[in-house]
């Protein structure tokens, strides 16, 4: 027989008394953390030290929990929100939108460039028709081809010039000059009555002591003080041009140092009148066509001296 086991006496465990657990309190949602406002300058909205309040539980229900040796729930702090109705999202006008105020922009009126008033000086016609300019008027070209005279090739003896005046010279052998197209304002001026072309003398009129240089290479065969016209004090330079024996390129009317007889001169080169064109104390043909006062010319003339020269001697005197 088998022993019947003893009941089994509940024995009564001591329980602690049921716990008050407080309700738990809603947990508010998270407020989404508004993005950082646009700073408002200090005095736009006073700060307010009492506006938030921060919940807390009630002391009891934490004590009870204590002596129950319960934790107690955390209790979640809600993040101090500034309430709708303190702060406002800035509003549009708060801080003033830069508006592209247009920066005068100096407005580079262009003043019509004046074309240079270049001073005409009126082409002479031939027959030494046409009139004085108001002022001289300079060409610079520098010593460039004034034409063919028969074989000879001759340039202009300065670099400056106003105007050349073609006319008839006085030696029989005197050739015409075919004047080159230079740009130069030249004319042929009225008859002589001397039966030689008239174009056989160039009356070149250059600014006052323009240096005069070689119209020709060649060698000096005649270089000398004379009285011109039985009265006035002159110089004149003979040039016999290279190949050409028997030949001269005369040059009249100069001042200053010349050459001596059998120097060496370079066309464009060598100064053969240091002093320029002589200022006669008379009028001539071409300061007609001239500003006024009118500057001096040179007379240049190319002969062939293998023509006779059937002119009285002397000149005339």
């Amino acid at each position: 027989m088998i022993d019947q086991a003893p009941a089994v006496t509940a024995t009564a465990v001591p329980t602690t008394a049921p716990v008050d657990m407080p309700t738990p309190q809603p947990t508010p949602e998270p407020t989404a953390t508004p993005a950082p406002p646009t700073p408002i300058p200090p005095t736009s909205i006073p700060p307010t030290a009492t506006s938030l309040a921060i919940p807390t539980a009630t002391s009891a229900p934490v004590a009870a929990l204590a002596a129950a040796d319960v934790p107690a729930p955390a209790t979640a702090t809600a993040v101090p929100t500034q309430p709708p109705a303190t702060v406002q999202p800035p509003a549009a006008t708060a801080i003033a939108e830069v508006t592209a105020t247009p920066v005068p922009v100096p407005t580079a009126t262009v003043a019509p460039t004046p074309a240079p008033t270049a001073t005409v000086k009126p082409t002479p016609e031939p027959g030494g028709q046409g009139g004085p300019p108001v002022s001289h008027v300079v060409t610079s070209l520098g010593y460039v081809t004034l034409g063919q005279a028969g074989r000879a090739t001759v340039i202009i003896p300065s670099a400056l010039v106003e105007i050349i005046g073609f006319h008839q010279a006085s030696h029989p052998g005197a050739q015409a000059i075919n004047a080159s197209a230079s740009g130069l304002s030249t004319m042929v001026l009225s008859s002589r009555s001397r039966g030689t072309p008239a174009t056989s003398a160039a009356d070149i009129v250059v600014p006052p002591g323009e240096p005069l240089r070689a119209p020709v290479t060649g060698t000096v065969v005649a270089a000398r003080e004379y009285v011109l016209y039985c009265q006035y004090k002159d110089k004149l330079v003979y040039i016999e041009p290279d190949g050409l024996p028997g030949w001269q390129v005369r040059l009249f009317h100069i001042t200053g140092d010349i050459p001596v007889v059998g120097a060496r001169v370079i066309a464009g080169e060598t100064i053969v009148a240091s002093g320029g064109a002589n200022p006669l104390p008379f009028e001539s043909q071409v300061d007609e066509f001239t500003a006024e006062p009118s500057w001096a010319h040179t007379h240049l003339e190319v002969v062939d001296t293998s023509v006779p020269d059937d002119r009285p001697a002397g000149g005339g005197c």
